[in-house]
C-alpha cells in the first residue's frame, strides 16, 4: 500500500484526490494550513507550505512514497503569495523530499494559465506550446514548473507536473465563474418563489470567452493513473495536460445553469476584466489520453452536480 502525503489536502481539488487515494487502498495523509479536521473525522496535519521547516517536518515525520503538492493561491490577487506558495512551496517540498524520500514520486499542480492567451488558430494547445503568461498567477506556475524540471535533471528525483485546465464540479471555491454564478441564480430562484422579483433574466460578462472544463473527479482520476499506471522516472519531469481538448463558452454555461434554476435567461453584459487576460483557451491532453486515461465526467454533469450541493447547503 503506497503512502501518499498530499499538500492542500483540504482543498478543493486536494479533498478529491485524498477521497479517490482512499478508494483506492492508498494510505492518505493530508495537510492544511490552519488546524481543522477531515469531513471524515480524521486529524489533518498541519503544515505551512512557505515555511521550509514545516514542510521539511511533515515529509520526515510521514516518509511518503508518493507527494502531490496542489496547494495554490487561487483566491489571492497578491504576486508575493502565488511566489510564495508556488515556487517558495514548491522548493521547500523538493529541497525535503530529496533528503529524506528521495525515490519519492513527485506531483506538482501546474497551471493552463502557464501558457498565457493563445492565437485561436493554435487552440488546442500541447505541452510543446511555448509558455508565454500574462498573470503573476501564470508566471509563478511556471517558475514552479521549471523548478520541477530542474530537480528532476540535477538531483534525479521522479517528477510529473500536471496541467489541468479550467476545473470545475462540486466543492468548487465561491470565487470562481461558476460557482459565484450558482450562488447568484440560487439566490434568483429563491426571490422569485417568493415575490421578492419578476424578473427572470440576469447579466453574464464574456459571454463568447471559452474556456475548457474538466470536472475535479477528472482531475483526480487523472493524478492517480499518473501516479500508478505511469510513475515518473529518476531525472526526467513529465509535463501533462489535463484537459478535454473542447472550448465551452461561459454563456453556454450560463444557459445551462440557467435551465436548472427554472428557466432563468442570461443576457449578454460585454466584456468584463478577467483574471488571466485569456479570451479563449482548449487543451490538448493527448500525452496523458496515450498513456490509457480518458475523463469522464461532462461539463454539464460537472455544472448538474455542483448545482445540486449548492442548492442542498442552501435547503
Amino acid at each position: 500500500m503506497p503512502r501518499a502525503l498530499v499538500f492542500a489536502g483540504s482543498s478543493f481539488v486536494g479533498q478529491h484526490l485524498c477521497q479517490l487515494f482512499r478508494e483506492n487502498s492508498v494510505e492518505v495523509i493530508a495537510t492544511a494550513r490552519r488546524p481543522e479536521a477531515s469531513s471524515r473525522g480524521e486529524e489533518i496535519l498541519t503544515c505551512d507550505l512557505t515555511s521550509t521547516e514545516s514542510v521539511r517536518t511533515a515529509i520526515e515525520q510521514t516518509r511518503p512514497d508518493w507527494i502531490i503538492q496542489c496547494g495554490a493561491a487561487t483566491a489571492s490577487a497578491s504576486p508575493r503569495d502565488h511566489y510564495a506558495v508556488h515556487v517558495t512551496g514548491a522548493l521547500n517540498v523538493l529541497e525535503a523530499a530529496l533528503e529524506f524520500v528521495p525515490d519519492a514520486s513527485i506531483v506538482l499542480f501546474g497551471s493552463a494559465a502557464e501558457y498565457g492567451p493563445i492565437p485561436p488558430e493554435d487552440l488546442p494547445i500541447p505541452e510543446t506550446y511555448p509558455c508565454r503568461p500574462a498573470s503573476f498567477f501564470g508566471a509563478s506556475k511556471l517558475a514552479q514548473t521549471e523548478l520541477g524540471k530542474a530537480a528532476a535533471t540535477t538531483n534525479s528525483q521522479r517528477i510529473t507536473i500536471v496541467r489541468p485546465f479550467n476545473i470545475i464540479g462540486p466543492g468548487l471555491p465561491d470565487h470562481y465563474f461558476a460557482a459565484a454564478l450558482t450562488k447568484r441564480l440560487l439566490q434568483q430562484k429563491a426571490d422569485l418563489e417568493a415575490g421578492r422579483t419578476a424578473d427572470r433574466t440576469f447579466e453574464v460578462h464574456n459571454p463568447q470567452a471559452t474556456r475548457d472544463f474538466i470536472d475535479v473527479r477528472d482531475v483526480a482520476s487523472a493524478v492517480s493513473f499518473l501516479l500508478t499506471e505511469h510513475p515518473p522516472i529518476a531525472g526526467e519531469a513529465s509535463v501533462f495536460n489535463i484537459a478535454t481538448g473542447v472550448e465551452t463558452t461561459i454563456l453556454e454555461v450560463a444557459r445551462y445553469l440557467g435551465e436548472l434554476a427554472g428557466d432563468l435567461t442570461p443576457e449578454p453584459a460585454g466584456q468584463a476584466s478577467s483574471r488571466g487576460g485569456i479570451t479563449r483557451s482548449a487543451g490538448a491532453a493527448d500525452c496523458l489520453i496515450e498513456t490509457g486515461w480518458q475523463p469522464a465526467v461532462s461539463w454539464q454533469a460537472s455544472i448538474s452536480d455542483l448545482w445540486r450541493t449548492h442548492r442542498q447547503q442552501s435547503d
